[in-house]
């Protein structure tokens, strides 16, 4: 997805752009200034990842750059109507809050304010982070009576007492599909039976879990 960060320099200055180093190839930086801004320091934005970067000098004047800001928006929000894009204001004015939701909702693009581009990355980096974590698998009466018969079939086939299997079976029954279930089960092996045995039982179960 691309996703355009408009940068209300007079607003953020070079602080707004912390972060721009670990931007993608899909990301665009549009640094919105008029003459009345700070001089631009160029050592803040050489290092901007592999992110295009674009700068637009705006007739100075009242709220000149928030106004073209806003217009942009809704041009980007136009043309990528459908196609899907994301667009990220950075500025501390909480004005644009208003602006991001209009054309968020009025063409399904996404629309945010951040006060500096560092904080989008984080958000995606965890995102990401998220979206790869597994899912939390929830097992039925069914599924259990036919893993605990499992469990108990693979430890006596590995030559485990019956003893063993059925508190293996019964351990992993109980602990199965819970947040860090497995962790669990592993952890009540090698504590009832010690590290070696402990370990031996169980990796002859844990393809079943």
């Amino acid at each position: 997805m691309e996703t355009y960060y408009l940068i209300d320099y007079e607003n953020v200055g070079g602080d707004g752009l912390a972060g721009c180093d670990k931007l993608k190839k899909t990301d665009h930086i549009i640094i919105f200034f008029t003459q009345n801004a700070n001089k631009i320091d160029m050592r803040e934005i050489a290092n901007h990842g592999e992110a295009e970067l674009r700068m637009i000098e705006v007739p100075a004047g009242k709220q000149s750059a928030d106004i073209h800001i806003g217009s942009y928006l809704g041009y980007l929000a136009g043309v990528n109507k459908g196609q899907g894009c994301s667009v990220v204001i950075v500025s501390k004015d909480k004005d644009f809050d208003n602006v991001a939701k209009f054309w968020a909702a009025a063409t399904q693009i996404k629309a945010s304010r951040i006060k500096q581009i560092k904080a989008s990355a984080k958000a995606a980096a965890e995102k990401q982070q998220a979206s790869q974590k597994k899912p939390e698998v929830k097992v039925n009466g069914e599924q259990k009576t036919k893993l605990n018969q499992d469990v108990m079939q693979a430890a006596r086939s590995a030559g485990f007492e019956a003893d063993i299997a059925n508190y293996v079976a019964s351990t992993v029954v109980k602990n199965i599909g819970e947040k860090n279930g497995k962790q669990q089960i592993y952890r009540a092996i090698i504590s009832k039976y010690g590290q070696n045995k402990g370990l031996n039982i169980y990796n002859h179960i844990k393809k079943l879990i």
